[in-house]
């Protein structure tokens, strides 16, 4: 594609419509979010119910992010896309005319609101696995950062054009607009040339690419310590959302447009941290900064459960959208470096799933909390929880595969291995090391440490054994659940795990060792 000779993300025009037509979506997006947390302030002013509807959003996406994620990598990414947006203008179009009439209900808000999840479970996985599709690896934490400023600016202008649009004009206003604003992703998406395959590998089931990203998650700590962070700060994180609306109308006695005033601030913070936050983040590295910002976050959160005055919170809400973008930045881009390409909408879907369930969660809890307290203890207990845990955190390092190249190896071997006698069942793959009896110890240590690469491989039950006729020949066994799967699986090699590879091999033979890989095919 055009897009990987631009020497910046800002020179690429691809990219940067792209960013043009997300934003848009997501300015409407957020005007549904307003419109439907106030609604409910309407219908149930319960902490509890209000905080539902944040939940009926996020929820959706934690349960199927992971196998929409895996249809995204297996199928047409473009094709996945543009069905989903055209559903969510269409069930967003019939809510709106459901308001306009004046017929909305808790239920037909949750379910709404529900569907609306659903719809962006299929969508943002492979959205949000496009960014590194389209930049070159080096560019990737700008253009992150680009696409959280936009979405950013989005919560920033959305609801205070939400709070607005209620207030002057009528609450159905936004999901009109928010329909419309679908269009947008819609329209670029269709002018999307995907690269294609070099060569055509065998199709995938749904269930097997969902298991291989489950490995893959497992023996990538890179990946899985950016899921964990991810966890642990939204969770906190979410009460300053989902209790946004009662601030606002219970603490503050104010309308719609305090509501948008709030969120706006926020969204302003984390579009203002771009002027410094590349700096800071160079000076601190990543660990320190995200817990750095969960600190202050924490600290925002409980003075917004002790402030008297909406123009004192407001200030608060833009430091705390600052904290928010910068934590959300840094752990975003310490997940994307650890993904190869048929792994970023698998790998995208389990940091939405973390982002996702963590605050549909905590969204309920902390409303929860504040009906059988108060308000304010919830907010204070959400800033306590949120200064800790940052600092529990820290043993979850991010940026491990920063450093890595996870593009697809191009010097693999020629797989020795015939269709002939394939009856669709598995595969044993075993490569014998035969070496000298001074570096057996070293040399079995040396395999086990590619244990790892071969499960981010698809190797299954992977086993390390010593002939019992001969001492000096290792057997390293492994296996695949098919044919197909080991054919996929052998053209999908990072460069890293083969490079690792490489270095043993070549130290074996150095060493005046030999290998030997054999398969054997289920009868």
């Amino acid at each position: 594609m055009g897009s990987k000779k631009s020497s910046s993300p800002y020179k690429n025009t691809f990219f940067l419509l792209f960013v043009i037509a997300t934003f848009i979506s997501n300015t409407g997006t957020w005007l549904f979010a307003v419109g439907s947390s106030w609604l409910m302030t309407e219908l149930d002013s319960s902490a509890f119910m209000v905080s539902l509807v944040q939940t009926a959003t996020l929820i959706p996406l934690f349960i199927l992010a992971l196998p929409t994620g895996a249809i995204g990598d297996i199928y047409n990414q473009k094709r996945i896309v543009i069905i989903s947006q055209s559903l969510l203008i269409l069930n967003t179009l019939i809510f709106a005319y459901i308001v306009y009439l004046d017929k909305a209900t808790v239920f037909l808000l949750l379910l709404f609101t529900l569907l609306n999840g659903v719809g962006a479970a299929f969508s943002r996985p492979v959205l949000a696995a496009l960014t590194p599709q389209l930049v070159k690896r080096e560019q990737l934490r700008t253009a992150i950062n680009l696409t959280g400023i936009a979405y950013n600016l989005s919560r920033a202008l959305g609801p205070i054009l939400a709070g607005s649009l209620i207030t002057l004009y009528a609450l159905d206003m936004p999901f009109w607009l928010d329909a419309i604003s679908f269009g947008a992703v819609v329209l670029v998406i269709l002018f999307w040339k995907r690269e294609e395959q070099e060569e055509k590998l065998p199709n995938q089931r749904l269930t097997w690419a969902v298991g291989d990203s489950i490995r893959f998650l497992r023996y990538t700590p890179a990946l899985y310590h950016s899921i964990t962070r991810a966890l642990l700060f939204f969770f906190p994180a979410a009460s300053l959302w989902a209790l946004m609306p009662l601030v606002a109308k219970e603490q503050f006695n104010g309308g719609a447009d305090l509501y948008g005033y709030l969120l706006g601030a926020a969204g302003f913070g984390a579009v203002s941290s771009v002027i410094f936050s590349s700096y800071v983040t160079n000076k601190l590295g990543a660990n320190k900064l995200t817990v750095l910002v969960s600190s202050i976050l924490g600290i925002c959160l409980f003075l917004l459960g002790f402030v008297g005055s909406p123009h004192i919170a407001i200030a608060i809400c833009f430091i705390s959208g600052i904290c928010w973008q910068m934590a959300f930045t840094s752990i975003m881009t310490s997940a994307q470096y650890a993904l190869p390409k048929w792994y970023g909408a698998r790998g995208m879907a389990y940091f939405l799933m973390a982002m996702s369930g963590s605050m549909g969660i905590g969204s309920a809890l902390w409303g929860l909390l504040a009906d059988q307290t108060t308000l304010q203890y919830a907010l204070y207990g959400a800033g306590l929880a949120s200064a800790v845990i940052g600092f529990i955190a820290i043993v979850f390092p991010l940026d491990l595969a920063k450093d890595g190249n996870f593009t697809m190896a191009t010097d693999l071997p020629e797989l020795s291995i015939s269709r002939d006698n394939d009856k669709g069942g598995w595969v044993m793959v075993n490569i014998i090391y035969s070496i000298s009896d001074t570096l057996k110890e070293k040399t079995i240590k040396r395999i086990k440490a590619i244990r790892n690469k071969r499960y981010r491989g698809g190797a299954i039950q992977w086993r390390l054994f010593v002939s019992s006729e001969n001492q000096n020949q290792i057997v390293e066994s492994y296996y695949e659940i098919s044919l197909d799967q080991l054919i996929r699986h052998q053209h999908q090699v990072t460069k890293y795990d083969r490079t690792t590879e490489k270095e043993l091999y070549n130290w074996i033979r150095e060493n005046g060792g030999e290998i030997e890989r054999q398969h054997f095919q289920e009868v």
